[in-house]
């Protein structure tokens, strides 16, 4: 029970009918039509803008067309205790007491069920978290982990069926710090040799210390003398234990994923190869230059040729590179 799903439809009913009867004319569709709550300094529990949508396919000021509504609206809603006009021609609508008493005994009658509607059963993949797997989560992605579990159960409350995704960004100059950082830390386990506290791209934490400690009593690599040789198999190992430290963090918070995907295996199938070749036939990428953005010093960044994203098609203030350096 949407108060504001339920009179957008009656509105728009009560709008087509006054079409029919030669009242007013109506746009092609009611896509801007809203109800909302009435701005709070002014009187009224819902606000409708029927009246602003209506008045140049009209030809009239918005207030005439309101003043026109506010009439029929009256007459076919006893609902309606009262309508205000105001600037430039809202409708701000003012329910009786005996509307609330019933709208409310029905909500409370509908007890677990408030909210739910099962009208229109959906698939949906929500992809939250998604932190990348260096290490445990802090406050901020459990924050983002909360929101995210919410919407899915928002959306299986309503009936849908629901995936969520983990995305493992599992690629890059990062992985191959964090990897470095077990590395090193093994080595300071097994022979002694200090960790290299100057270098910043590193990970420090304690946890690498526990990640190294796993690997060597697992006994999963036999030497250590050859990073590069290894490297595979210890970058497998030490984000295999660092999803576990993140999905333990998720679980206190009673978060469980359904699906981990590893963007190594999208390269590896080649699915990022096809999605590009898939948006240049439909003419949704193109090779061109970006500015730099406003957090990042002019003089250092470097103007070149990349593929770009038509995202500003679709909202964004400008196209977005698909590929880094």
């Amino acid at each position: 029970m949407n108060i504001f799903s339920i009179y957008l439809e009656k509105i728009k009913k009560l709008l087509i009918d006054l079409e029919k009867l030669q009242k007013i004319k109506l746009s092609n569709n009611f896509n801007s039509l809203t109800i909302e709550l009435t701005p709070k300094e002014l009187q009224g529990d819902i606000s409708c803008n029927a009246a602003l949508l209506l008045s140049k396919i009209n030809n009239k000021k918005p207030k005439d067309i309101a003043t026109l509504l506010k009439v029929n609206m009256i007459e076919k809603f006893p609902e309606f205790k009262n309508i205000f006009i105001a600037e430039p021609g809202f409708l701000n609508i003012e329910f009786t007491d005996n509307f609330w008493q019933n709208f409310l005994t029905k909500l409370l009658n509908l007890k677990e069920n408030y909210g739910s509607s099962f009208s229109e059963k959906k698939k949906y993949n929500v992809e939250f978290v998604s932190a990348n797997p260096t290490g445990p989560l802090h406050a901020g992605h459990c924050r983002g982990a909360i929101l995210g579990d919410v919407i899915v159960n928002l959306l299986v409350f309503n009936g849908n069926e629901v995936i969520k995704e983990y995305y493992v960004n599992d690629q890059g100059n990062q992985i191959k710090n964090f990897t470095l950082s077990v590395y090193f830390r093994i080595i300071e386990i097994l022979h002694n040799k200090k960790f290299p506290e100057n270098k910043n791209e590193l990970y420090p934490g304690k946890y690498i210390v526990d990640i190294a400690k796993k690997i060597i009593d697992k006994k999963l690599i036999n030497e250590f003398n050859n990073f590069e040789k290894i490297y595979k198999q210890l970058k497998e190992f030490s984000i295999k234990e660092s999803i576990k430290l993140i999905t333990m963090n998720l679980n206190l918070l009673g978060i469980h994923h359904n699906h981990f995907v590893f963007e190594s295996q999208l390269y590896k199938n080649g699915e990022i190869e096809s999605t590009v070749e898939k948006l240049k036939k439909k003419n949704l990428v193109y090779y061109g230059k970006i500015e730099a953005p406003k957090s990042e010093e002019k003089n250092n960044w470097e103007e070149r040729k990349q593929l770009l994203f038509k995202s500003s098609l679709y909202g964004d203030d400008k196209d977005r590179p698909l590929q880094k350096k």
